[in-house]
């Protein structure tokens, strides 16, 4: 009997395996700790206002670590969890990396699934963003420095604001976005729309094709920096380079970094070192 491939020369198994990130791993729980613990010395050590609201639902809330600097650059950073678990508490690790650099630092929450599809997440990160640009004089922020950092499933939505077809709807200059770090992200739905992922997603093919990073690639967008780890899942890998040979041929500027041994989640936990060049992407691209 032949085999039925519904991704290339992935079977349906072969594909949800692709797309679960748990293989990797026999426990993700020392991550989640040490996501919690980092998190939770940031918050005792770090000035930091809490829960500021950025729109009219429980859950579009934000966090500012101000850098305490006279219209200093900010950076916005937005988790992962497949689109259905942790908050911007579980990412503000990183935090001390950049006040020590002068940056502003804000992880920022959204809702998810089930109870809010991609398309709700994708516009209430866009709304953050407005929120930060409006008010960015209100904790010393320069507007006009607005980087961006996400890893996993907040890697897809932060390439959602590069995408160049939404900044008008929200009352936003094109360029409102300067730089990014984007780390083992999915950048082109079409194949998770095909893997289990789509349970809980429900993604049609018009909504995949409405929030997919790699189909609305930008000229004139800003530096950016894709990251991945060599031993990620295969698709992972392949999505990372993807997105990276996109952003070039469009003619913009794009690093690529490989982290050599390190896994999905090891590469998350990567903005937490000061060292790393994650962070050293992202503070470059800032001190640019």
């Amino acid at each position: 009997m032949s085999q039925l491939f519904v991704y290339g020369d992935y079977t349906q198994e072969a594909l949800n395996a692709q797309y679960n990130q748990g293989t990797l791993v026999p426990d993700i729980a020392p991550y989640m700790e040490y996501w919690t613990r980092a998190g939770t010395e940031a918050y005792k050590t770090l000035t930091c206002k809490l829960d500021v609201s950025y729109g009219s639902e429980k859950v579009e809330l934000l966090d500012i670590f101000p850098a305490g600097i006279k219209n200093s650059p900010i950076h916005v950073h937005i988790h992962g969890g497949a689109w259905r678990q942790l908050g911007k508490e579980h990412v503000c690790y990183p935090a001390p990396h950049f006040v020590s650099a002068g940056v502003n630092f804000i992880p920022l929450n959204f809702g998810l699934a089930h109870e809010y599809s991609i398309t709700k997440m994708v516009n209430q990160i866009r709304s953050g963003i407005k929120w930060v640009w409006q008010n960015a004089n209100s904790f010393d922020g320069n507007r006009d420095q607005i980087f961006i950092s996400g890893a996993s499933s907040g890697a897809h939505l932060a390439a959602n604001l590069l995408s160049g077809d939404w900044q008008s709807d929200f009352g936003l200059p094109e360029n409102v976005i300067k730089g990014a770090v984007l780390a083992s992200g999915p950048y082109d739905l079409d194949p998770v729309r095909l893997s289990a992922r789509n349970d809980y997603l429900k993604l049609s093919q018009e909504e995949a094709d409405q929030n997919n990073p790699l189909k609305h690639i930008p000229q004139g967008g800003p530096e950016i920096a894709i990251c991945w780890g060599d031993v990620e899942l295969d698709e992972f890998q392949r999505q990372g380079q993807a997105y990276a040979d996109a952003w070039l041929s469009a003619g913009n500027l794009c690093q690529t970094i490989i982290l050599k041994g390190l896994n999905h989640f090891d590469v998350t936990s990567e903005f937490g070192r000061a060292d790393s060049e994650l962070v050293e992407a992202a503070l470059g691209q800032i001190s640019r």
